[in-house]
């Protein structure tokens, strides 16, 4: 079932993209409450306090929380997430709701109750089935996908209908539970950071990805005077990852006093412009030409045999209503969230903006919540100029960029654009120039210096398909090729990146370190390494083993430990090193070994089920089988008609 859910994911993506954030492992969410219980006068005095850094020999400062009082090198550091990275809960009476078998409703992850959507869909889906008629699916498939996403509705004014909350960390991650710690870390492994500047240093902004940008923005901002009266200091970082980037729009363009209290801000994987999956959905467009309907869109999405094989289940549709339900689709989630959603709506790239509203948003009667999404248009129009100012304020920004790995095809636009899966790479990267993935710019091409008029400045990629000079901050942007978006945070290199960043005060741009972190990178996922391989294989006792044995067990960990050191990606290593210390955990019985029958059965499996797919391609077409079957009725009728 995890791929059948990854499909009802990507059909959500207006609302989930990606994941997909950042995400490393688990997800959080609520009701917007004002974090700081400060009047306003005490949060203006936190706001505008002498922005000069604070040095070892001050006094700890009175009042503060953090161990240094205010008086470290390092600035305190606010994390504002990704789509999905909190949880959210619908409330009843004050408590957090239950379905009939005692499970929690939930925002976030979103909620599917089974029962009702076999009650309200099983029988409409037989008799279409049998009668190859919609005879009311497509209605009622609307309605129980309406249904189904009830929880995080949205009036006309842009409100969640229900008491939705968010599970909220209004403290410093030194002051959260142990629970709370592994779920923070767990959505964005960033405690390299806490490791040199304390736990009393970070900060982990959860909102609700499907909430209201405007309360958001004022939530962060009230959350910003909270951490500065905190911890003493007169200065605060910032880490906007992927959705949370279109937050720090929302908050750099509204409060602009807030520019001398920089730091250092981060972008990582910023849907700055928004996300082209987004925007199309917006339009009613999906990727229903032909042969990505009944050929490639299923197998790319899902992947493996099954993929191929629900090319042949959904044959099962006529193709009209195969259509009508992937429009009924789009109208469902439009109804129920996309139209009245302004986190969603932040979402929606600029290019795209009027053709959206003008679509979703007609009429007077939308005319409060053209107003709202103006408002966040206005902050997206306007991203690059308010960078320019924050630097100008003595702001440093830097940027984290994904890209060369293709958008979900989910969209007829996914393959216009260099992307990371979820993001278009013109929109994390501030406008560089991309070539299409596959492709390069050219081999005469000559980088066009938009943004860094420097001749002596190469920011052309070694693989010849970034130009970063037309970007805006060419020399505070790094790159790093095939990383996919969703599994960014288990890029340890990204994360590392991140820190240097945002500890290291000589760290000032991509000339800086290029040793260690050069402007052009490649991905990697050592996630799965550290977690299930590494630390398990430390903790082995080595008095259980042959000589032999603990010295492999020890090379291949220390082979491990130095490609992790390595921070210039080199995927030949890090596959190696892997691929060691797996061979002597499976020697030495900590770990099973790969079924080689199991996977030469689904290599053929998955070559089988293809070769049904394109078959049923070749001969059945574009089309249903109770299709194919009443045009070849037609063709009998033709060539041998019927007695008068």
């Amino acid at each position: 079932m995890k791929s059948v859910r990854r499909i009802a994911a990507l059909i959500l993506c207006a609302a989930i993209v990606f994941s997909t954030g950042i995400s490393a492992a688990s997800y959080g969410g609520a009701k917007h409450e004002t974090v700081s219980s400060a009047d306003e006068s005490g949060l203006a005095a936190a706001l505008t306090q002498k922005n000069e850094k604070a040095e070892h020999t001050k006094a700890k400062k009175p009042g503060t929380l953090t161990e240094c009082g205010g008086t470290c090198e390092y600035s305190p550091t606010v994390v504002i997430h990704g789509i999905g990275q909190s949880k959210t809960y619908l409330y009843e009476n004050d408590e957090i709701a239950v379905d009939e078998d005692g499970k929690q409703i939930t925002g976030w992850p979103i909620y599917a109750n089974t029962k009702y959507i076999i009650k309200n869909l099983l029988w409409p889906l037989v008799k279409m089935l049998v009668t190859q008629r919609d005879d009311g699916f497509v209605e009622s498939f609307r309605k129980t996908l309406e249904g189904t996403l009830y929880v995080n509705a949205f009036d006309s004014n842009g409100k969640n209908v229900y008491d939705v909350r968010v599970k909220k960390y209004p403290q410093s991650v030194a002051k959260c539970s142990d629970e709370d710690k592994e779920e923070i870390y767990g959505n964005v492994p960033i405690d390299g950071f806490s490791k040199i500047a304390g736990e009393d240093h970070l900060y982990y902004f959860a909102y609700n990805s499907f909430g209201n940008n405007s309360e958001i923005t004022d939530e962060l901002y009230n959350f910003i005077g909270q951490i500065k009266r905190e911890t003493g200091h007169d200065k605060i970082n910032v880490v906007a990852i992927s959705l949370g980037g279109t937050i720090a729009n929302s908050l750099f363009d509204r409060y602009t006093e807030l520019y001398p209290s920089l730091d250092r801000v981060v972008y990582i994987v910023p849907a700055l412009d928004g996300s082209n999956i987004v925007g199309d959905i917006y339009l009613g467009r999906l990727s229903t030409s032909d042969e990505m309907l009944y050929k490639n869109l299923l197998p790319n999405l899902v992947g493996g045999a099954e993929g191929y094989l629900l090319n042949a289940v959904i044959r099962m549709m006529p193709k009209q209503i195969l259509l009508d339900t992937l429009d009924a689709t789009v109208d469902g989630l439009t109804n129920v969230i996309l139209r009245n959603c302004t986190t969603m709506w932040s979402l929606v790239p600029e290019a795209y903006y009027d053709e959206a509203v003008a679509r979703v948003l007609p009429g007077e009667e939308n005319a409060e919540m053209r107003r709202q999404v103006e408002v966040y248009h206005h902050a997206q129009v306007n991203r690059f100029a308010n960078i320019e100012k924050m630097r100008a304020a003595g702001a440093e920004v830097f940027d984290i960029v994904d890209y060369d790995y293709q958008l979900y095809c989910l969209v007829p636009s996914y393959d216009k654009n260099n992307a990371d899966g979820i993001i278009h790479a013109e929109s994390t990267s501030m406008g560089a120039k991309f070539a299409k993935i596959g492709e390069t710019l050219g081999d005469g091409y000559v980088q066009q210096g938009t943004h860094c008029k420097n001749t002596a400045h190469n920011h052309l990629s070694p693989d010849g398909v970034v130009d970063a000079s037309v970007g805006l901050l060419p020399d505070y942007t790094f790159y790093f090729k095939g990383q996919d978006h969703e599994k960014t945070g288990s890029n340890d290199v990204i994360m590392k990146l991140a820190t240097e960043l945002l500890t290291n005060p000589e760290f000032k741009d991509v000339y800086s370190m290029p040793d260690r972190f050069p402007q052009f990178n490649i991905g990697r996922n050592t996630k799965d390494l550290v977690n299930n391989l590494i630390n398990p294989a430390q903790e082995i006792d080595r008095s259980t083993l042959s000589a032999e044995d603990a010295a492999e067990l020890d090379a291949a960990l220390e082979e491990c430990n130095a490609m992790l050191d390595n921070t210039v990606v080199d995927p030949a290593a890090t596959e190696h090193a892997q691929q060691r210390l797996e061979n002597i955990l499976i020697k030495i019985g900590e770990r099973e070994a790969p079924n080689e029958n199991k996977e030469k059965l689904s290599a053929v499996g998955e070559a089988i089920s293809k070769f049904i797919s394109d078959a049923l391609y070749e001969c059945v077409g574009a089309q249903g089988y109770y299709d194919a079957f009443q045009q070849l009725l037609e063709l009998i009728g033709k060539y041998f008609p019927q007695p008068a």
